[in-house]
């Protein structure tokens, strides 16, 4: 990616993408100051002897003066503070390298048989949930019974087979959520990407999170948190038990 920076275990590579030099900026400030001053000298120069400059117009002249100075100086202070502030970012997105996270989004990633945990959460409790994975062409590949859930955030292992049973291609899959109280009405579920932070970008429009193969933006990120294993899930609809999930988006 063009003007991106990356980051993966312990190297960082950073690059400026605003296409503006810091430098520039300072000489066009100073440039503008320096044409104010010329300009100045230049009325004072070439004043009429028989009728001079004010001393009220002159110190009006001197105010716009200081009043340019003082906005350069202020300029110089913005951009400062806004380069400390984007190294900040960068070294807290950096921090979330190893890091479990959850970001909005709906995705599971299968790779070398595993499959990244199956997150979501609902409004209340329910008596069904059945999660629909689709495949890329959404095409429905597999149906996981996650049995009755409470409310509230849930991250489960899936355990990456198909309807058949047999084992799910590696790739990124989709994948929704039907849940059903009690009384057999649908309840509101919400779903979430998860997995392992492997690697951090620095994009022009934002940084991003290679979670698996996939790169999520930092700012859909709702949770992280140490790795750990997920609960115990359901079974896939063929009858196979579930098994550990790994790290993916």
């Amino acid at each position: 990616m063009a003007g991106t920076a990356a980051v993966s275990g312990s190297t960082v590579s950073l690059t400026d993408n605003t296409g503006i030099s810091p430098a520039a900026t300072k000489n066009a400030a100073e440039e503008q100051k320096a044409q104010f001053l010329t300009l100045l000298v230049t009325q004072l120069r070439y004043q009429d002897p028989l009728n001079p400059m004010q001393g009220t117009e002159f110190t009006q002249q001197l105010a716009m003066f200081s009043s340019l100075e003082q906005l350069i100086n202020i300029n110089k202070s913005l951009g400062k503070l806004g380069g400390m502030e984007t190294a900040f970012a960068q070294g807290q997105a950096v921090g979330m390298l190893g890091k479990q996270v959850l970001a909005e989004g709906n995705t599971v990633t299968v790779s070398g048989g595993t499959a990244s945990n199956l997150a979501f959460s609902l409004d209340q409790a329910s008596t069904d949930t059945m999660v629909n994975v689709f495949g890329p062409d959404g095409a429905l590949v597999g149906v996981f019974d996650a049995g009755n859930r409470g409310a509230g955030l849930h991250t489960i292992a899936f355990p990456a087979v198909d309807q058949q049973g047999n084992p799910m291609q590696d790739g990124t899959y989709t994948f929704s959520v039907l849940a059903f109280a009690t009384d057999g009405k649908p309840i509101q579920a919400k779903t979430f990407s998860s997995g392992i932070v492997q690697g951090v970008k620095f994009a022009q429009d934002g940084t991003l999170l290679t979670v698996g193969t996939k790169d999520i933006p930092l700012s859909s990120v709702v949770q992280i948190t140490e790795p750990q294993a997920p609960a115990p899930g359901g079974s896939a609809a063929s009858g196979g038990s579930t098994t550990g999930g790994g790290s993916g988006g």
